[in-house]
Order: structure tokens, then C-alpha cells, then sequence
């Protein structure tokens, strides 16, 4: 499967086919000279079912990154990821807020959304 968002309802999509997929801090970057954000993520492919299945996950044009409660890149904490969210500031530019378990969060501040998940692995 492959998904981009580039407004908020898409993200909105993107957060629904994401919820509850896990990670873990050593599994993200931000890549500054390129703007982006990227992370690797098992999925749900259905929820009904326990199957997970690799997922890539980038935002583009992402010019900060904040956290809050992160825990150390080396740790092997498993973050579960509870949704997406855009809060828009001067358009087409916002933060987009990835929300996990254990009040843990970070914010992207982007100059517009512009979001990729592409899964990694054929599925079984």
C-alpha cells in the first residue's frame, strides 16, 4: 500500500490506518538538510487480525521538531502511536502532532503537509 496526505482530512485517513502502530524512538530521524521527518513503523493491516506489516512513514518540508517525553534513542521502549493530527497556523503551513501512549508526543513544523506511508513488505 502506498498513501500520501496533503491537506487534513487526507491526514485524517493516514491517522486512522495508523492508530496503534508501534515503534520505537531509535526508528525515527529528522533529516534537516532534506527537511524531512521519517520513521519505520509496524502496522495493523487489519485490526481484526494480528498480522503487522512494515511501514515507511515521511513528512516532507518540515523546518523544526519537537518532543515532549521521548525517550532516549537507545532505548528499546516500544512507542504505540495513537494518531496524527494537523493544527494549522498561517496557511499553507501548521505542526503536525504524532501522538503515542504515555503522554509522549512530537510536533513537525511544516511549511505545508505533505505526507507519505508506503509499506515495506510484500504481504504474506
Amino acid at each position: 500500500m502506498k498513501m500520501a496526505a496533503l491537506d487534513a482530512e487526507d491526514l485524517l485517513v493516514l491517522s486512522t490506518l495508523l492508530e496503534g502502530a508501534l515503534l520505537r524512538a531509535s526508528d525515527m530521524t529528522y533529516q534537516a538538510r532534506e527537511q524531512r521527518f521519517v520513521a519505520v513503523l509496524t502496522r495493523k493491516d487489519d485490526p481484526a487480525q494480528s498480522p503487522s506489516r512494515p511501514a515507511g512513514l515521511h513528512f516532507n518540508r518540515v523546518t523544526k521538531v519537537k518532543s515532549i517525553g521521548m525517550p532516549d534513542r537507545s532505548s528499546k521502549t516500544v512507542l504505540t502511536l495513537i494518531g496524527l493530527m494537523f493544527n494549522p497556523s498561517e496557511a499553507p503551513s501548521g505542526d503536525v502532532i504524532l501522538a503515542f501512549e504515555n503522554d509522549v508526543a512530537i510536533k513537525l513544523t511544516v511549511e505545508c503537509l505533505e505526507v507519505a506511508l508506503s509499506d515495506l513488505a510484500p504481504q504474506k
